[in-house]
Formats: C-alpha cells, structure tokens, sequence
C-alpha cells in the first residue's frame, strides 16, 4: 500500500526542508490514527488525509469520502459527526472517547480516545478538524474486567458480611435466650429490666414486678420425669408469653422460677394481670402458680425489687399452706 505524505494544509506551514522532512517522518511513523477533515459545511465533513497507521486500519481507500460514505451505518457516522460540530461550535481542541467505528478481527468493537483540533484559514474561519485517535481498547477492557473483579468482590463481601451479622445475631440470641423454653434468660432479663427501672425513675412512672413459680414442680419432676418437667416449663413460659403485654418484660429466672417485670403498672393493676396468669397456666397447662408481686420505688434496683417479690410470693405460699 502506497503511504500518503503529509497534507498540504500542514506542508504549506513549513518552509524548511527538514521541516517537511520530519513532518514526512512523523507522518508515516506516527503509531497512532492522524486524520484530516475537510469542513464543507457543519453538515458535511469530507476525509482530505489519513496518516499510515489508519489507513492500515479502515483497509480501503477513504480519502474524499465523506463520514456518511465512510461509515455507512447512520448512527455511528452521526455520533462521529456530532463531534465534528461540538469542535466547531466550541472552536477549541475537543477530546472524547468514541467506540465501534472500527472492528477487531474477532468483531469485538473498538475504543477510541480522540483529540479534534479546528484549523483556520486567513480569516479565522474552521477550515478543517485535524484528529489523532488512541486505541484504548486494551485499556478499556481491562478497566472493565476490574469493574467486573470488583463488582464480584463486593458481592463476596456482601455475602459474607450478611453470613456474619446472621451468625451474630444467632449468637447474641443464645447469649440472650434460655435455651429450654426461649424467653429471656436471667442475665438478659436484668439487663432489659434495669433499663425499664431507670426509664421509670427518670420518668416518674410506676412499675411492677413479679416473680412466678410452679406449684409442685419437683414433685412433677419426680414422678413424671424431667423431660415432662422441660415440656411444663416450655408450655407455661409461652403461656406467659402470650397473655402477658407487648410492653412487658418475661425472662426465666432460675428452675422453675420466672420474673415478669411490668413498666407503667401499678401494685394493684399487676395483681389483676397475675390472677390472669395464674388462669390461663392452669387451662393450658394444667398446673399452679405461686406469685409475688413487688412495686417499684425510686431506691430499687432489681436485686431489691426480686427481693420484695420474692418474700411476697413466701407470704403467699406459707398462706395456702395453712389454708389447706
């Protein structure tokens, strides 16, 4: 293929003859695209020269073709002028990246980083667009091909954060839970009730707590055994469960004790919810409880107030002893 000298809209620049000569150099040897095109009219733009290394590229004669004949496909020959007219328009060096106007052997399109220069005549007026074009389409890829590696990363990250908080979350559950019957166990239980006291001191509110236990459960335990005994202690803690308010606070104490403190509730109002109680374990489960009840002020904390509920529920237990 016969290479093309330089065009002489750059040649009548130059004087010299070495000039011309290191221009001709350039020219032939410049590993990028160098184009020139002709500016008709902002709707026609004509191909005057390509250096070697395009020309190589397109792969058949291009010179004074316009973009529409040289790109036959409209919308890329469209999106190539749009260019064109944003350099004149702007009438100053315009650089962009551009894709597809050229193949790979493979088919894959081609990525492009041009720069567009405006070229003036005597009179100031944009004669023609002087281009070089960069193929980054190795670059691109690449750039994409870690886009991909870091958007897979992320994923993985993602996963195995989410497999973390859950494994956490299962953690502090059993940290937090009794294991037999799920309710709070007695450290989670201190913790949630100490803030409700505070809550109620801070706030001048009333609070109330009892303390439950199951009538006869060693006897259960003895002659029914302790698997019966775990199924008794799960079907009153969810019964407790169930009837006791959203606002209320149940936990396990210890054996078959359990504490239900109460937040905004009176002596009085927590004696009614503990006969409630009292009913619904005899009809689900079919046993009895013994209750205390103790009523909040300012100086408890939550050892003290166990304390009180727990003479109580002695009181009341002694009571139906010498009842019976």
């Amino acid at each position: 293929m016969s290479h093309q000298p330089p065009p002489l809209v750059f040649q009548d620049m130059l004087t010299h003859h070495q000039d011309r000569a290191l221009l001709q150099e350039l020219w032939e040897h410049f590993p990028e695209h160098m184009f020139l095109i002709r500016v008709e009219s902002p709707q026609r733009f004509v191909v005057e020269a390509v250096n070697p290394a395009q020309q190589t590229t397109i792969g058949y004669p291009c010179v004074g073709l316009t973009i529409e004949e040289l790109l036959p496909d409209a919308e890329q020959a469209r999106s190539v002028t749009d260019h064109y007219r944003d350099c004149l328009a702007c009438d100053h060096p315009l650089r962009y990246e551009e894709i597809g106007h050229f193949h790979e052997e493979s088919g894959e399109p081609l990525h492009w980083l041009t720069l567009l220069v405006p070229l003036h005549d005597d009179q100031g007026r944009t004669t023609h667009l002087f281009g070089i074009s960069q193929n980054v389409t190795e670059l691109r890829l690449a750039r994409q091909a870690l886009e991909a590696q870091n958007a897979r990363l992320e994923a993985l990250v993602a996963e195995r954060t989410a497999e973390l908080q859950a494994s956490n979350a299962r953690l502090e559950a059993l940290a937090s839970r009794d294991e037999l019957t799920g309710i709070a166990n007695r450290r989670q239980l201190i913790t949630l009730s100490e803030h409700a006291m505070q809550r109620a001191r801070r706030q001048h509110t009333p609070l109330a707590l009892l303390i439950l236990d199951i009538d006869g459960f060693k006897a259960i335990n003895d002659t029914r055994g302790h698997l019966a005994g775990d199924a008794i202690l799960r079907e009153v803690a969810q019964t407790l469960a169930d009837t006791l308010r959203e606002s209320d606070l149940l936990g396990r104490f210890g054996g078959d004790e359990f504490v239900a403190v109460l937040p905004d509730t009176r002596a009085e109002d927590a004696r009614h919810l503990a006969e409630r109680l009292r009913g619904a374990v005899t009809q689900r489960c079919g046993c009895t409880l013994g209750l205390g009840i103790a009523d909040f002020t300012p100086h408890d904390d939550f050892a003290s107030l166990v304390e009180r509920a727990d003479r109580a529920l002695l009181r009341a237990k002694r009571a139906r002893g010498a009842s019976r």
